[in-house]
């Protein structure tokens, strides 16, 4: 993947970023929520908008993928019906060891997509975590200050 530009309007708190895969391009959107305008942030806004359109990416190379293996699972079941084909030859083994290669690649590129939508659910999370705790730690000061 290749990150190809990132914009940042702060009227609106929209956060767009481009990036590049496989010859196509992917963009991710991150709309600033109405009640966080006070804690607006370009970098976590455009963090977002990035994870998103990794995961976009992601995608698409899962689907492709995904193609793959059917048109491969398709041509070794049509091979399978004819009486000559012979399940043990070394052909045929070769073809089953692909069409299983395809379906792993298919496997390890959706948990990276799962890990991803995992990684960017954890993100927004811990940063609402955090300013929550600056937060109380801003006005726990103010009250300590006001006590002297």
């Amino acid at each position: 993947m290749k990150f190809l530009t990132s914009v940042y309007d702060k009227e609106s708190g929209l956060s767009v970023v481009d990036i590049k895969h496989m010859g196509r391009l992917f963009t991710g959107i991150a709309k600033l929520n109405s009640e966080d305008k006070e804690t607006a942030s370009e970098y976590a806004g455009c963090s977002y908008a990035e994870g998103r359109a990794r995961i976009k990416a992601l995608k698409y190379e899962r689907k492709k993928l995904k193609e793959d293996a059917e048109s491969c699972r398709k041509f070794i079941k049509a091979c399978e019906c004819y009486k000559n084909w012979d399940p043990s030859s070394p052909t045929a083994r070769a073809a089953y060891r692909q069409l299983n290669r395809k379906i792993k690649k298919v496997n390890e590129i959706t948990d990276i997509i799962n890990q991803e939508m995992f990684e960017l659910d954890r993100l927004i999370w811990r940063r609402g975590i955090t300013l929550k705790a600056i937060e109380r730690n801003k006005q726990k000061r103010l009250n300590d200050n006001s006590n002297f």
